[in-house]
């Protein structure tokens, strides 16, 4: 029966007319009413300054001379299911490294490697496209959308989520409770992310007199494969509905991210990725990637390797993320 009201509340909110405008407190004006009048006598008005004779004109510019600003560069759709699993996979190898119970110079050079092929200026991206699609995961919620658009078509609901995406998705079922998905499963990446950095700067720390974490490696190496790694192809497969998590929190994200889940939902994933996009996202990850470089550049033992590995591929990517859904 709630989902029925539901359904009837959000068809009348699509199809009733707005019956009031705020009044804007001003009385209409004439269009030459705005005018300055024109000064009757020859006298200059006040605070106008009258030009010395014999002065030079001003030069007025060419056309081809004035340079109009151009506009805003537009954020270029991405594909969300291909970057998500690609934060996924940092996330699952964050995890997998708080679990090794002997670290080696090889297992060190692995996680090195492993995180390099992963790690890209798109994480951030990644990271929102992930809480995106686990709310739009949400049985319900998805559910409810379908039933709209079945009921008043997709270009109907389309208009009233761009015309007024709040009280919209206020009608649609489940809504609060997709966006405490995608606030929960966030939350529980970044909490992985930020134990393998404490557990492996831990490390790096702890295992300084061990002869393995002593024995020194050419820089100029690690530098080439991390490199190298870093350029790889990576191959995942794209994420589905299934292997959305469904860890919730008290709290959800920003509203923008529910707003992109019901457009992915709907099938227009160019408005979803345009709400989610940072520039300032890839811009964070590059300089960890640049972080990282310098530190390995900079080191010459595994323990050294293990501290750049926890301050700048997870530490700081941590970091670029919790900027990203902000």
């Amino acid at each position: 029966m709630k989902r029925i009201i539901a359904i009837s509340a959000l068809a009348v909110s699509v199809f009733l007319p707005v019956l009031a405008v705020q009044a804007s407190g001003l009385e209409p004006q004439d269009a030459g009413s705005g005018q300055v009048p024109v000064p009757t006598t020859g006298e200059p008005p006040a605070n106008v300054a009258v030009p010395e004779v014999g002065a030079v004109p001003p030069t007025t510019l060419p056309p081809e001379a004035i340079v109009t600003p151009l506009p805003p560069a537009e954020v270029p759709a991405f594909d969300m299911a291909a970057t998500a699993a690609r934060f996924n996979a940092l996330v699952g190898e964050a995890d997998r490294l708080t679990t090794l119970r002997t670290l080696t110079p090889e297992a060190v050079e692995g996680a090195l490697l492993s995180t390099a092929r992963l790690s890209s200026s798109g994480i951030s991206e990644g990271a929102a496209s992930y809480a995106v699609l686990s709310a739009s995961a949400h049985a319900p919620f998805a559910s409810s959308l379908q039933t709209a658009v079945n009921l008043l078509g997709r270009d109907a609901v389309l208009e009233r989520l761009k015309s007024d995406p709040e009280a919209f998705l206020g009608l649609v079922a489940s809504s609060n409770e997709a966006a405490t998905i995608a606030s929960g499963v966030m939350a529980d990446s970044l909490a992985k992310m930020d134990k393998a950095s404490q557990i492996l700067g831990d490390a790096a720390y702890s295992v300084q007199k061990e002869a393995w974490a002593q024995r020194e490696m050419d820089p100029q190496l690690i530098l080439a494969a991390h490199r190298t790694a870093s350029t790889s192809p990576v191959e995942l497969s794209p994420l589905g509905a299934s292997d959305m998590r469904n860890t919730r929190a008290e709290a959800p994200l920003d509203k923008r991210f529910l707003v992109a889940a019901a457009y992915h939902v709907l099938g227009d994933d160019v408005t979803s990725t345009k709400l989610i996009a940072r520039t300032g996202g890839k811009m964070c990850m590059n300089r960890v990637q640049l972080n990282v470089r310098q530190c390995l550049a900079a080191s010459r033992y595994p323990y050294e390797h293990l501290f750049c590995l926890a301050r700048h591929s997870f530490q700081e990517s941590s970091g670029c993320v919790r900027d990203a859904i902000k």
